[in-house]
């Protein structure tokens, strides 16, 4: 299923939110609170048609969970991206003429991993991001919605129960599944990544189960010189992503 609704909190984010065109249904202010940039926010709102209201700092507090709210929290509206049913009615409509890119994270727990993730899926022009439904962070974490900076509205992420099994209907539709591992033998330089792609990123500290492993169609590598054995996920996956894009255009 696709995610609702969130909330983005902090200054820098709600502003990329606003500037972007994100579908926000209300920004939160903390009330007497003052700053430049809250009034630069409130104008942007304005301008926008975007209703704003004045709060305690509580309400801020409690909606921004754990992420510094900096005296703003951003209400985000369902976006149309987001309110596909299903997996299955988003792969049925997906256009493979266009050579899409997806990006599967196998239970990614870290939100700031998530977003960052999602953020990066965005740039690369993902055409998705898929999550497995369980054992990953809450996609309506305000921790994910900040470290995605707007992306989440942007770009459909979509959960499945059975990890496994996605990735076959991806193989069905036409797309080659390649898992990033640090033990493989083929170098992701050396890999055919032009075509209509999905890439499986594994966990922190696991990375990809053994079934999700044995059932893609490849697995490769991301070369380092240096003596750090593995990357940061979500590092990994704009280093990845990125190549891919690389390709298809020198393609």
């Amino acid at each position: 299923m696709s995610i609702d609704r969130s909330v983005i909190a902090g200054i820098h984010a709600v502003k990329h939110a606003l500037d972007a065109g994100d579908p926000i249904d209300e920004l939160l202010i903390e009330k007497g609170k003052r700053h430049p940039r809250i009034n630069e926010l409130i104008h942007l709102a304005k301008k926008s048609g975007v209703r704003f209201s004045f709060v305690p700092k509580q309400a801020l507090i409690r909606l921004a969970e754990s992420v510094p709210h900096q005296g703003v929290v951003a209400k985000m509206a369902t976006a149309g991206a987001m309110q596909l049913a299903s997996f299955e009615d988003w792969l049925k409509a997906l256009d493979m003429d266009q050579s899409p890119l997806v990006l599967l994270l196998d239970q990614v727990t870290d939100p700031h991993n998530l977003g960052a993730c999602i953020r990066t899926a965005e740039a690369a022009g993902c055409a998705a991001v898929i999550v497995p439904k369980d054992h990953t962070a809450d996609l309506h974490s305000p921790v994910v919605a900040k470290s995605a900076c707007g992306a989440l509205a942007r770009l459909p992420v979509l959960q499945v129960v059975n990890f496994k099994r996605c990735i076959e209907q991806l193989q069905q539709k036409g797309f080659w599944t390649v898992g990033l591992a640090g033990e493989a033998d083929t170098s992701m330089y050396d890999a055919n990544l032009s075509g209509a792609t999905a890439v499986v990123m594994g966990s922190e500290g696991k990375g990809m189960r053994r079934l999700v492993r044995e059932t893609c169609d490849q697995l490769i590598r991301i070369p380092m010189s240096g003596v750090v054995e593995s990357l940061n996920v979500s590092v990994a996956t704009g280093v990845t992503l990125f190549e891919m894009n690389r390709q298809r255009d020198a393609g």
